[in-house]
């Protein structure tokens, strides 16, 4: 953030790590926040149903409740409806990914997303996590993702840091570099 502003998503889910790991439960609650966010991704209507206005914050305390009590620790559902009282939830997503990021920078991990053709084998993963490792001084922790469309190779990204080793990146340098040095014969033949 520059200037030093910080974003709902941001001093909520700093607030709930602090609170997370003040308890001893950051790990826990990691796992469900993960979970709760991959709700959300799934079940749009469930989403459009938090984040709608007209829908009273009680009823949606109420359906949270009933379908996360006992499902999760008190520290999730608590917070769950801490902002769903301060009519936060629209922000929810961004609240998590803001924990997320903060978990791992306090436990001295570095989040590296990979996007690669398929999906990565045993050796790979841990022979790219070695590598990484070594190189950022850090645990690292992969998020995969799988792209048919990269034809092979592997998309790294750390923080704002691209590396691309995509095979289709290289056939479009490789295209790029001939059209460049693209020639006629007149330039090289005698009549």
């Amino acid at each position: 953030m520059s200037g030093g502003e910080e974003t709902i998503g941001t001093v909520y889910g700093n607030a709930l790590l602090d609170l997370a790991f003040e308890q001893g439960v950051h790990g826990e609650v990691l796992a469900e926040l993960r979970e709760f966010d991959a709700l959300l991704a799934k079940e749009a209507d469930f989403e459009a149903f938090l984040g709608t206005p007209k829908i009273r914050a009680d009823v949606k305390k109420d359906v949270v409740k009933k379908v996360f009590s006992g499902q999760v620790s008190d520290t999730t559902l608590h917070f769950l409806l801490l902002v769903i009282d301060k009519g936060r939830q629209i922000y929810l997503r961004q609240i998590i990914a803001a924990f997320i990021e903060g978990y791992h920078e306090r436990m001295g991990e570095l989040v590296v997303n990979v996007t690669s053709a398929a999906e990565l084998g045993d050796a790979q993963r841990k022979r790219l996590t070695q590598s990484l490792s070594q190189k950022y001084g850090k645990e690292v922790i992969l998020r995969e993702r799988v792209d048919d469309g990269l034809l092979g190779g592997l998309v790294i990204q750390v923080g704002d840091s691209r590396i691309d080793g995509s095979l289709r990146t290289r056939l479009q340098s490789i295209g790029s570099r001939l059209q460049a040095a693209r020639f006629t014969s007149e330039d090289y033949y005698e009549d």
